[in-house]
């Protein structure tokens, strides 16, 4: 029996089809922030999941915070792999009153500084202040917690104590 040209044509598509489908396919990955909550002084919660969040007043900011002190584009909150790092992006001028604190020191803006769960941040006022938690295993550097727990299994019996160690 004698193939067509037109019914080769059409069987080399069928093999064409059959390898195709047979091949490993690429699949797409799909990256998903590590989440993080804000809880302010009321014990008010709201949780994040986006790589980067832009605090400020104005209403296109992903976390928006009012006050007369709160630039529209006040900080960024930005995970880097598992780190979790606040960058303030206003403050820099002595006449500007626009600042950032992480655990009550004021922040130099366009630094990034690294989160960890329970860290407390203000943005405009310090008296304003939010308490950061992360989902188990994130915003905080594997290694800096390595090193951490060395240096507490080498100290003294009441710094262990004192810490809980």
């Amino acid at each position: 029996m004698r193939i067509s040209s037109a019914q080769s044509a059409k069987h080399g598509a069928c093999l064409e089809r059959l390898r195709a489908s047979a091949r490993p396919r690429r699949l797409h990955s799909l990256h998903v922030a590590a989440a993080f909550t804000l809880t302010d002084r009321h014990g008010k919660s709201t949780t994040y999941s986006k790589a980067q969040n832009i605090i400020g007043s104005s209403p296109s900011c992903d976390i928006k915070i009012d006050g007369a002190q709160v630039a529209a584009e006040h900080a960024a909150i930005i995970q880097k792999g598992k780190q979790t790092f606040l960058k303030p992006l206003v403050g820099e001028s002595m006449l500007d009153d626009s600042l950032s604190w992480k655990d009550g020191v004021a922040l130099r803006p366009g630094v990034s500084y690294l989160l960890a769960t329970g860290c407390s941040l203000a943005f405009g006022t310090s008296e304003r202040s939010f308490t950061i938690q992360f989902e188990e295993g994130s915003g905080s550097n594997p290694l800096v917690e390595m090193m951490m727990k060395g240096m507490l299994a080498n100290s003294s019996g009441e710094v262990k104590k004192a810490l809980g160690g």
